[in-house]
């Protein structure tokens, strides 16, 4: 079954490469991914994710521990669902267009 969400996070997810971390999990597990900078509050970003329900649940549990998904010390402290679905192309980053970034390439993923 596929499923859609849309969620945000706070914790230390702005400046650590949160945004690429998260789109690359989502690569790595082969499912659609979306992340957006809040621009009023820098411990906050705005994500969504779809695919395989059970993908898409254990990439969310991943976030929800707590722990470092980088070696930039990216982490969640909080995740809370939205109530509505926001557009992979509404998103600053997404799955289809993370390679047009220039990221730094001094971070290693965990998630």
């Amino acid at each position: 079954m596929l499923k859609k969400v849309s969620f945000y996070v706070t914790g230390n997810v702005q400046n650590v490469m949160f945004r690429q971390t998260f789109i690359r999990g989502a690569q790595k597990r082969k499912i659609k991914g979306g992340a957006t900078n809040d621009s009023k509050n820098h411990h906050l970003v705005h994500c969504s994710l779809a695919g395989k329900e059970s993908v898409v649940d254990e990439m969310i549990n991943k976030l929800r521990e707590g722990k470092p998904i980088n070696s930039w010390n990216a982490y969640v402290d909080e995740l809370h669902l939205h109530d509505h679905f926001i557009a992979f192309s509404d998103h600053q980053v997404n799955t289809d267009n993370v390679n047009d970034y220039h990221w730094s390439s001094d971070v290693d993923f965990y998630l």
